[in-house]
């Protein structure tokens, strides 16, 4: 059986393959475009220079902070998420991961934390999902441990500097 099967499917490739054929319709013409110089960061080539580049690099966070407070300041829009308590945790959840690299950079920068300590662990995904209402209070409640263990480091450094620097033993204290 399975030879008769492959005698029809040679007969008819070879049909189709030998038999009268339609003249080939001409292939449309495609346009590829051309190369476009790709820029490997965000100074031109030939401005690389460790001042330029670290101007530029902290433009960022300069937009950064004026964008942010632009968004504090703007009125609720109509279709903004609803506050709910679960929405906020998980926003704060969010907002507190982001946090902590900035944290990092500068306890490590100063010194505050050295070496190996300064590493961070694998960021999760849920780290660079926006914030919803719809997350389960226990996965907050899990999410809120993780980054309790991530930021202990951190947060112990800074806030033993401010407290030295300030002179003040109830820094860092949100009770």
């Amino acid at each position: 059986m399975a030879q008769k099967i492959c005698a029809a499917v040679l007969f008819a490739s070879t049909l189709t393959a030998c038999g009268p054929q339609a003249p080939a319709a001409p292939a449309p013409e495609v346009k590829v475009p051309a190369p476009v110089a790709e820029q490997q960061g965000n100074t031109p080539p030939e401005d690389l220079d460790p001042f330029v580049v670290m101007i530029g690099a902290e433009r960022w966070t300069v937009i950064l902070d004026k964008a942010l407070e632009g968004a504090r300041e703007a009125p609720e829009a109509s279709t903004a998420a609803e506050e709910t308590d679960l929405y906020r945790a998980d926003a704060a959840t969010k907002n507190g991961a982001a946090m902590v690299i900035e944290l990092r950079n500068r306890v490590c920068r100063k010194g505050l934390v050295t070496g190996d300590a300064c590493k961070l662990p694998e960021w999760p995904a849920w780290t660079l999902e926006p914030p919803t209402g719809d997350t389960p209070i226990a996965e907050i409640d899990r999410r809120s441990g993780w980054l309790d263990t991530v930021m202990a480091p951190f947060t112990e450094a800074g806030c033993e500097a401010g407290r030295k620097a300030l002179k003040d033993d109830m820094f860092c204290s949100v009770e």
